[in-house]
This record gives structure tokens, C-alpha cells and sequence, in this order.
């Protein structure tokens, strides 16, 4: 009965690698079953050594996913006089933002506008102060009209043919699933799971999962050939086993029935105990680095609070990852790879109300984790990539103020970090002009994109350490697109030179 209930417990897998060392080091864990284990096996050796590596080197990806289609074009607006802006409100009419409301901007390089407008007067949505200052700073930039493509194409090849689509265009969970993987089918692994495959090297001294999710299971942390498996972490940090340690009973009852587990039992209660062994022992790793991160004395939720990102969720789950961050010499990862999904961007009606909202959220938790980062000396370690599975039409769906918008294609990504080329705007912003140039619809404002996420992508994935030859390994249809790192992409947005 009791090894019946037991599967019930189970709610984390850890990162068990095939390099040997580590995969050793698990399985006499397990078969302790104790995290007072952890120290007779040498495991305070092993953090030592890898927390001398993550002062040479550490970095982390923190990937930020507005789930449901951002309004990108009400993020990023023309704001001063010029056909750019004309264009605009004809597109947006009721749901275009009065210039004079925009935080104003300041471009330290001129944008490439489609068709080769000259256009430089950009501001950001009126919640999104800190964000401007931010790109004011040069610690943020805007990649201008990202989206999924298979191939480039252009809006003619769309309505006529001519190039290879990606499948299920303006569908939410096909392009949710492409975004954090690649527009092909059948879906084979996403690419924050790839990356952290590809520089496994930088974690040797690891016995948790650098793929950490702050939303559950996604498409994006899925590896392609390892056992890598994000841990999922709440807003307060681990999630215990239910009901274990603060009931001695049950406790001494689950590890009798794990200890009776050998070789000679079936494999699926063999694999059952790894588990369940391992997530006692992921559990407490997990647990050390917020130790480590509550005896940095650095005060997080006032920080948080100062923000403006106390009570929102995703101020919450970065508040979570900067901790993670801090207290990464107990965990041993040099490159861990952060999952955070942000929903409710699906603004088919009521945009102006609740995406003004969600852009204040979203601006009050990137400030927050800059702060905290900044304080803990780790922003220029830590590279945020902000996007959402598509762009929104530009033109709304009805006449009045409580209407929305509809599914699209293209849209505008951030990137945010001490290693960011701030202050710019990165790719080929639309002309905005319906029916013609990158319409891909019958006069909606749905723009066909012009930077691929793969292009984008791979310059993030270069910075994290994989080789440009690697690179199709972790993009295959980057091969379809130029060169992301030549001059003429303009996904010059790193500074190699920074966090090194």
C-alpha cells in the first residue's frame, strides 16, 4: 500500500548527466537516501571546485515567455511626427496610444525601418517607465519584428507560394511549441533544452538540473539526447514532498519501502526509488542555495517591493531565479537555463485596460531583477530574452475601446543585461503599412517577420558558449537564413566583450 502511495510524492526529477562522475555520485545518494549524506560523499569538494569555475565563468539564461501573443506594436511605438507614426494610428485607431502618453526612448543608433523610412522616435507604453530608463542606460534593447519562419519569405511568397511555411501559422500551442524549439514538425526538443546539453561541460561538477521552470513543464527546456529534466520550482522556492518530513511516521514508512527496493526488483520500482531518491536529494541542494542566497544579505523583497514588483507573479519568479542565481556555488551549474512564463497576452478584447496591466507587471519585475542582480554583482552574468509565440494585428477588432486584437506573426523580443549592446533597436521594424510591404493579410497588419527566432536565438546561444559550427545542432534551419552575426542582420545586440 504504501508503495502505491508513494507515487503520489513523486513530483520532481533532477538532472541525473551521462557524464559518469556525476551519475555515480547520484545513484550512492540514492542509495543513502539521505541528504545528510551529502557531505561523507564529497560533495563539499565537488561545490568548492565549482564555485571557483563560476567566478571565471558563469552565465545564465533567463527566457521570459508572454504566453498568448504580446501586443508587441503597443509596446514599441513611433511617438514622434512622421509617417511612421500617421501609419500607426491609422492601423491602431482606437486602440493606438497618444504619443504624449509613451515613455520617450533614446535611440544611440539609428533604426532600420522596412522600405528604408528614416524614423528614430520610438517610445515604450506608458507603464513601462522603468524599461525606458532601462534602455536609456544601454542595459536593454528591443529585436524588432521576431517571429517563426522556416525560411525567409516575403509577402508575396506567403500569399502566393514560394516558400515553405511554418506549420499551423497563428495557431497558440504551434506557435508556442515552434518558438521555444524551431517551425518544423515533428516537434524533436526545445531549444533552452538543446543548450543546456551543448554546454554540459560548464556544469561537470553539477548534481541538479540546470534547467530550471518557474512555470511547470514546457516545450522549451526538453533535451534532445540526455536525461536532462527542468526542476520545477514555486514562487517561494521548492516545493517539498508532500507530507514527508513533518510526519515521522509516514517519513520512516516511505524510506523503508524505498530501502526495500533492490537489483531484483522490477524495473519500474527500481526507477521509482531513483526518483524519489533523487528528489530528496535535488530538494536539498535546491535548498542550500537560498541558504547561501538568505546569508548574502541582500534584502530581496525590498527590492522587489521598491520596484513595484511585490505581488505579481512574475516579479515573484524572478525574485525566486535571482536568489537561484546567488546560491549557485551549492548547486554546481555554471550554465543554468530559467523557464518563466507569463500568461494572459491572448487580448482579443479589452487591450488598452489589461495590457496596460500586464506591461506594468512586467516592467516592475525586470527592474527588480536588475536591481537584484546589479547588488549581487550578477548582472552582467545574466542575459533576460523577453518574447511571445507572435505579434497581434494592427488594426483592432472592432470600433470602440473595449475591443482587442488578433493573432499575427511577427513582433518585437527584449533582451536585457550588462552584455546587451543598449539602446538600440535590433532587426527591421515594419512600415506599418496595411495591404502592402509585410501585410501578410487582407489588410489586419499582420507582418510577415524579418529576423527568424533562430536568427535571434543563435547569437544568445553563441554568447552562452556554443560554437558557430554547433549551432545547427541546436537550430537546424538556421542554415536556411544569412549569417545572424554579419553586419547586414543587425543582431549585433552583444558585447562579446562583457561578462567574460
Amino acid at each position: 500500500m504504501i508503495k502505491k502511495r508513494v507515487s503520489k510524492i513523486v513530483n520532481k526529477k533532477i538532472l541525473t548527466s551521462q557524464n559518469s562522475s556525476r551519475r555515480d555520485f547520484i545513484k550512492q545518494v540514492s542509495c543513502l537516501g539521505s541528504a545528510a549524506a551529502i557531505q561523507s560523499l564529497g560533495l563539499t569538494s565537488l561545490l568548492a571546485a565549482s564555485k571557483a569555475l563560476a567566478v571565471d565563468d558563469y552565465k545564465a539564461l533567463v527566457f521570459i515567455f508572454l504566453d498568448g501573443g504580446n501586443d508587441a506594436f503597443n509596446m514599441l511605438v513611433p511617438r514622434g511626427a512622421g509617417q511612421l507614426r500617421d501609419d500607426y494610428e491609422a492601423g491602431r485607431r482606437v486602440v493606438a496610444l497618444p504619443a504624449s502618453d509613451l515613455q520617450p526612448i533614446n535611440l544611440t543608433a539609428p533604426a532600420s525601418i522596412y522600405g528604408g523610412e528614416v524614423y528614430n522616435d520610438f517610445g515604450l507604453h506608458p507603464a513601462c517607465g522603468h524599461m525606458a530608463d532601462l534602455f536609456n542606460n544601454q542595459e536593454m534593447s528591443v529585436i524588432c519584428n521576431v517571429g517563426n519562419l522556416y525560411e525567409p519569405t516575403t509577402r508575396d511568397q506567403f500569399f502566393n507560394g514560394g516558400s515553405i511555411l511554418p506549420p499551423q501559422l497563428f495557431s497558440h500551442a504551434d506557435q508556442q511549441q515552434q518558438f521555444q524549439s524551431e517551425p518544423a514538425l515533428p516537434f524533436r526538443f526545445g531549444w533552452g533544452g538543446r543548450l543546456a546539453e551543448l554546454t554540459d561541460i560548464y556544469n561537470s561538477a553539477s548534481t541538479v538540473s540546470p534547467l530550471i521552470s518557474m512555470s511547470g513543464l514546457n516545450a522549451f527546456q526538453v533535451s534532445r539526447d540526455s536525461v536532462l529534466n527542468p526542476y520545477t520550482l514555486g514562487t517561494n522556492g521548492v516545493t517539498p514532498l508532500w507530507n514527508y518530513k513533518n510526519n515521522v511516521t509516514r517519513k520512516t514508512m516511505v524510506e523503508d519501502a524505498m530501502a526495500s527496493i533492490d537489483s531484483a526488483s522490477h524495473l519500474m520500482m527500481q526507477k521509482h526509488r531513483d526518483i524519489f531518491n533523487s528528489a530528496i536529494q535535488a530538494e536539498a541542494i535546491i535548498n542550500g542555495a537560498f541558504n547561501e542566497a538568505e546569508n548574502a544579505g541582500i534584502d530581496y523583497d525590498a527590492i522587489f517591493t521598491a520596484a513595484g514588483a511585490a505581488s505579481s507573479k512574475v516579479g515573484s519568479q524572478l525574485k525566486t531565479i535571482a536568489k537561484m542565481i546567488a546560491g549557485r556555488s551549492s548547486t554546481g551549474n555554471n550554465r543554468p537555463v530559467f523557464f518563466v512564463k507569463v500568461t494572459g497576452f491572448d487580448a482579443h478584447q479589452n487591450l488598452l485596460a489589461d495590457h496596460s496591466v500586464l506591461m506594468g507587471e512586467l516592467n516592475a519585475a525586470l527592474k527588480g531583477f536588475r536591481d537584484a542582480l546589479t547588488q549581487q554583482s550578477d548582472f552582467d552574468k545574466v542575459l533576460s530574452f523577453v518574447g511571445s509565440e507572435f505579434g497581434r494585428t494592427l488594426t483592432p477588432n472592432g470600433d470602440d475601446a473595449t475591443t482587442g486584437t488578433d493573432h499575427a506573426w511577427g513582433g518585437h523580443a527584449l533582451v536585457m543585461g550588462g552584455m546587451i549592446n543598449g539602446g538600440q533597436l535590433f532587426g527591421e521594424h515594419p512600415d506599418l503599412k496595411l495591404n502592402e510591404g509585410l501585410d501578410a493579410s487582407g489588410g489586419r497588419g499582420r507582418w510577415v517577420p524579418t529576423t527568424a527566432t533562430t536568427q535571434c536565438a543563435s547569437v544568445i546561444a553563441h554568447w552562452f558558449g556554443v560554437s558557430k559550427p554547433d549551432l545547427p545542432q541546436l537550430f537546424p534551419t538556421v542554415a536556411n537564413f544569412p549569417d545572424p552575426f554579419h553586419i547586414d542582420a543587425n543582431l549585433g545586440f552583444i558585447n562579446p566583450g562583457v561578462g567574460v
